[in-house]
């Protein structure tokens, strides 16, 4: 229930029962009341009443309460087997025999080339 619907619903309660007095209360009088000792037993049963009424309105208005089911969860899947395999590699290429001589363009100008075999 959200804020508003429990504000204006305490809000409705509080009226009627405020209604249910002022309609109910008798007129002002100036007399002895020392001989009416049921009327306080007739009050405490109508505001017990209200009460059960009203406890049941307001418990009536609350959402159940969800609880997170606990999940089972399965047990892992064994780890993957391993099989090894002889590989087989060629041996890497002996490297290049290289080394560096001047040459000329054909403008005459010397720069140095790398010069493999």
């Amino acid at each position: 229930m959200t804020f508003m619907k429990k504000t204006v619903s305490a809000g409705l309660v509080a009226l009627s029962v405020a209604g249910a007095l002022a309609a109910t209360a008798p007129a002002a009088e100036a007399r002895d009341h020392h001989h009416h000792g049921d009327d306080v037993l007739i009050g405490a049963a109508a505001g017990l009443a209200g009460g059960l009424i009203g406890g049941a309105i307001v418990s009536g208005s609350q959402r159940p309460v969800y609880v997170e089911p606990q999940y089972e969860y399965a047990p892992p899947p064994p780890p993957p087997r391993v099989v090894y395999r002889p590989a087989y590699y060629e041996p890497a290429p002996p490297p290049p025999r290289c080394h560096f001589e001047w040459v000329e363009n054909e403008y005459g100008e010397a720069y140095r080339a790398r010069v493999c075999y």
